[in-house]
C-alpha cells in the first residue's frame, strides 16, 4: 500500500468477527463525497461524525466511491490519471474510521464504464446492435471481449494496493449502454466478431432479429461469454488479494430482458469466494420472488432495493422520515429466503430518517441466526431464461414494443403469488436444474406455461414423473424447443396424456371451466373463472386419462342493436341451461409411478392479471393433490418459508406481508426532482396489523419441541397430527422445532 495509508486490521479479521453473508445491514451511502476540484474547503460533517452516526445506526457494510465521475482514481494509479487533489482526499481517513468500528467498506465501481479510458483506448468500446432506435454515442462503455478484459483486473488490483478497501461493489454490469431506456444491446465489435466466428462458425449479427436462428444462438453465446469474463476478472483480483470481497449487481430481476446480457442461470462466482446481488425496483412483493431466484442461482446473495417511500418534491427522492414497514419487509423477504438485504436510496446516517433505519437494522440483526439451512422441498416452480428470451408471448418485450419496466413471464410470477398466498412452500428451479437429480427432491414440479423446453429437459421431466413425481403443466408447455422453434405437438404429450390442437385464445380472454372432480366442486363450486390465454387440446387415444374440468361453451357475445358493448359470458347465466362444451380443459394422467396434471389456460398469467381469490384456490387445490409437508392456517398475509438445519432442527418463517400484489404493467419510476413514484408513494405500508392464532401442522416431520426464539416463548406440540399454535405474528416470527 503506497502513500503511507494506515490500515486498521484486515478484511479477514473483520470477516472473522462477522462474515459478509451474515452482514444484513448494508447501506449504499457513497460517502464521503469526492474532494472539491477548485480548492474549496470541504464542508459538511466530519468523517468521524459520519462514521459514529453510521455505527450507532447499526451499519455493517457501506459503499464509497474510490473514483470521481466514473474513472478518475482517488489514488496514484499508473493506468489512469488520478484526481489532482488525491493527496488531500478524506477517503483514507474515512476507511480507517469505519474499520475501527468494524464496518466493511466496499468501493463502488462501474464494471463496464470508464470515461477517461475512452480517450486512451477508443478501439475497446462496445458497438451496439441496431434495435430500430436512433444510434447512441458511446460515453465510455467497454466490450468485455476486447483487451479491456485484462486491463480491468489490473486496474482493480491498484485500488486494493493503494487503499484500505475491503473490496468492490460492482454496478453497470450489463453488456450494453448506460444511457437510453432500455439500454442499447451490445456487442458486435471486431473482437466479438472474431470470437463469435471462431466458436460458432457464424457471422455475428448486427441488428436485432428474432426471426433468425443465428441471432438466437448469438444471444446464448453472449451469455456464456459474459460469465466467462466475469469469472476471469474475479479470479485475477482474488489471486492478487485473496479474501477480498467481490460483490456484483446481477440482472435477474423480473423486468430484465436478453438485452442486458445476463443469463438467468447460476452466476458461478460463489465457488470462487465471490458474491452477487439482484436489484428490485417495482412493488414490495418483488423482493420475495427475486430472493427465490437468487437462492436457485446460488448462495450467498443479496437483494437490493432503492426507494421505499417517496416525497420527491421535497427531497428529490425518498421521504425524509419514511415508515419502517416497507424497508423491514424488503429486508425480511431476503432473510427468510437465505439472502442478505441491501438498501440503496434509504436516508443516510445524518438524515431525518436515521432513527427509522436504526430501528430496521436492529430488527434485521435479530434474524441472522435463522438465515441458514436447506429449504424444505415441496413445489419446484420453473423460472426460465429460455422462455424469457424466446417465448412468443415475450416477443413484444424483447423488441421494445412494451414498457421496459413491465415484468416478464407473468405466468411464473402469477403462479408464485397464488402459491405463496396459499402458504405453500415454493422454490425456483432454473433451466439447467431441470434434471432428475435436482427435481427428485420435490414432490411437485410446476411448469407455468413453460413453452420453450429442450428435448433433453423433457426427457428428464419424463423420468421425474415416471419415478413418482407430480407435474403440473399449463397452456403451451413444451410446445417449442429451447430456441423457441415450433414442434408439431407438446414434447411432453405422452406424459400429459393430451395433444395440442391449437390456440384457444392468444390474448387474455374470459375462460370458464366446469369442475367435474368432486374435490374441486367441494372446494370451488361448479365453475372456475379467470381471464387468460388458452390452448385447445384433445385426449390421446392411449392415455387412460381423467378429465377434472371441461371448457364451458359460454362465450362473449357480440353487442345487440344500439349497443357497442359485448355481452360477458356470465352476464345472464342460467344454471338450468346447457353450458358444457365437453372439451377437456384440466386433466389428470397417470404416468409410471407419477402423475401429470394439465391445465389448458395460462392460470399463472391469469392470476398476475387479476388476483381473483377463486383462481388462487383453484391453483392451490391442484397442487395440494400432493399433501404439503407443512400446513399453515392463517390469513393470506402470512407467507411461509421453511428450512432444515442438520437432521434435527426445522425452522418455519412466518412473515406478515399484507402488501398488495400489483399488475405486471404498473411501474415505479420517477423522472426529475418533482416527479412522483406512484408505487412507493401510494403503496408504502403505514401499518401491519398483527395476525393471531396461526396453526402450523407438521405433516412430514415429528416435532418433539417447538419454540419462538424471537418472542422467547415455548409452544405446546400436540400429537397426531404434530401441531403448534403460534399465538401472534406481529411482523415476523420464526418457529424453531426440534425433530424426533
Amino acid at each position: 500500500m503506497s502513500g503511507g495509508r494506515r490500515r486498521v486490521g484486515s478484511t479477514a479479521d473483520r470477516l472473522a468477527r462477522l462474515p459478509y453473508h451474515r452482514r444484513v445491514c448494508r447501506a449504499e451511502f457513497h460517502y464521503p463525497e469526492p474532494p472539491p476540484v477548485n480548492g474549496e474547503a470541504v464542508t459538511g460533517p466530519s468523517v468521524q461524525e459520519w462514521v459514529e452516526r453510521a455505527h450507532d445506526m447499526g451499519v455493517e457494510m457501506t459503499v464509497v466511491s474510490a473514483e470521481v465521475d466514473r474513472g478518475t482514481p482517488r489514488f496514484r494509479s499508473r493506468l489512469l490519471p488520478p484526481h489532482p487533489r488525491v493527496d488531500k482526499d478524506r477517503l483514507p481517513a474515512f476507511l480507517a474510521a469505519a474499520h475501527e468500528k468494524g464496518i466493511i467498506v466496499l468501493t463502488y465501481y462501474s464494471f463496464m464504464y470508464n470515461k477517461p479510458l475512452r480517450e486512451i483506448h477508443p478501439e475497446w468500446l462496445m458497438e451496439f446492435l441496431d434495435d430500430g432506435r436512433e444510434p447512441i454515442e458511446n460515453l465510455g462503455w467497454f466490450c468485455f471481449n476486447s483487451p479491456f478484459r485484462d486491463w480491468l483486473p489490473r486496474y482493480l488490483i491498484e485500488f486494493l494496493d493503494h487503499l484500505d478497501l475491503d473490496g468492490f461493489y460492482f454496478d453497470d454490469t450489463n453488456w450494453g449502454s448506460h444511457e437510453g431506456r432500455p439500454f442499447y444491446p451490445s456487442c458486435c465489435c471486431r473482437y466479438c466478431e472474431r470470437l463469435f466466428a471462431q466458436e460458432t462458425g457464424l457471422a455475428i449479427p448486427r441488428r436485432v432479429d428474432f426471426d433468425s436462428s443465428e441471432f438466437r444462438h448469438f444471444i446464448n453465446w453472449r451469455y456464456r461469454t459474459w460469465l466467462d469474463v466475469l469469472r476471469h476478472v474475479y479470479r485475477a483480483v482474488l489471486d492478487a488479494h485473496p479474501g477480498v470481497i467481490m460483490d456484483l449487481q446481477y440482472y435477474a430481476r423480473p423486468t430484465t430482458t436478453w438485452a442486458d446480457g445476463h443469463p438467468l442461470a447460476p452466476v458461478g462466482v460463489n465457488a470462487l469466494g465471490g458474491h452477487y446481488f439482484i436489484e428490485t425496483h417495482r412493488t414490495m412483493r418483488e423482493s420475495g420472488f427475486t430472493a427465490k431466484v437468487g437462492r436457485a442461482m446460488g448462495r450467498p446473495f443479496g437483494i437490493w432495493r432503492n426507494s421505499f417511500q417517496n416525497l420527491s418534491e421535497v427531497t428529490g427522492g425518498s421521504a425524509p422520515s419514511p415508515e419502517p414497514y416497507p424497508a423491514l419487509l424488503h429486508g425480511l423477504s431476503a432473510i427468510v429466503n437465505g439472502g442478505a438485504p441491501i438498501f440503496g436510496g434509504f436516508p443516510g446516517p445524518l438524515a431525518l430518517g436515521a432513527p427509522v433505519m436504526k430501528e430496521v437494522f436492529a430488527e434485521l440483526k435479530q434474524r441472522v441466526p435463522y438465515m441458514d439451512g436447506e429449504t424444505v422441498p415441496y413445489v419446484a416452480l420453473h423460472v426460465s431464461q429460455q422462455n424469457r428470451d424466446f417465448k412468443p408471448a415475450e416477443r413484444a418485450r424483447n423488441t421494445l414494443e412494451t414498457h421496459f419496466m413491465e415484468i416478464g413471464q407473468p405466468g411464473v410470477t402469477g403462479a408464485y403469488e397464488a402459491l405463496n398466498r396459499s402458504h405453500l412452500l415454493v422454490d425456483a428451479v432454473l433451466d439447467g436444474q431441470l434434471r432428475l437429480d435436482h427435481l427428485s427432491r420435490y414432490p411437485v414440479l410446476f411448469l407455468s406455461d413453460s413453452t420453450c423446453l429442450s428435448d433433453r429437459q423433457c426427457a428428464q421431466i419424463r423420468e421425474y414423473v415416471h419415478a413418482g413425481g407430480t407435474l403440473i403443466a399449463t397452456h403451451q408447455t413444451s410446445l417449442l424447443d429451447e430456441l423457441g422453434q415450433a414442434r408439431d405437438d407438446f414434447a411432453l404429450a405422452d406424459v400429459l396424456g393430451v395433444s395440442y390442437r391449437g390456440v384457444g385464445t392468444e390474448r387474455p380472454d374470459a375462460v370458464i371451466y366446469i369442475n367435474h372432480q368432486q374435490r374441486l366442486r367441494r372446494a370451488l363450486g361448479p365453475l372456475t373463472c379467470l381471464v387468460a390465454a388458452e390452448s385447445t387440446v384433445s385426449l390421446r387415444s392411449d392415455s387412460g386419462i381423467q378429465v377434472l374440468c371441461t371448457r364451458s361453451s359460454l362465450r362473449a357475445r357480440p353487442p345487440g342493436a344500439g349497443s357497442r358493448r359485448w355481452k360477458a359470458p356470465l352476464s345472464d347465466f342460467d344454471p338450468r341451461s346447457e353450458y358444457d362444451s365437453g372439451a377437456p380443459a384440466v386433466t389428470l394422467h397417470r404416468y409410471g409411478a407419477g402423475r401429470a396434471l394439465y391445465v389448458s389456460a395460462d392460470v399463472g398469467g391469469g392470476y398476475a392479471r387479476n388476483a381473483y381469490p377463486g383462481l388462487k384456490r383453484f391453483i392451490a387445490n391442484l397442487v395440494t393433490n400432493v399433501p404439503p409437508p407443512i400446513d399453515v392456517t392463517a390469513p393470506q398475509a402470512i407467507e411461509i418459508t421453511a428450512a432444515t438445519v442438520g437432521d434435527d432442527l426445522l425452522m418455519v418463517h412466518l412473515l406478515n406481508h399484507p402488501t398488495p400484489m400489483l399488475p405486471p404493467a404498473i411501474f415505479d419510476e420517477a423522472e426529475g426532482p418533482a416527479a412522483s413514484s406512484d408505487v412507493t408513494t401510494f403503496f408504502a405500508l403505514q401499518e401491519v396489523p398483527p395476525i393471531h392464532d396461526v396453526a402450523v401442522v407438521f405433516n412430514d416431520h415429528r416435532a418433539r419441541s417447538a419454540r419462538l426464539p424471537l418472542a422467547q416463548a415455548d409452544l405446546e406440540v400436540s400429537d397426531a397430527p404434530h401441531r403448534v399454535l403460534v399465538p401472534k405474528v406481529e411482523l415476523h416470527e420464526v418457529l424453531v422445532a426440534r425433530l424426533a
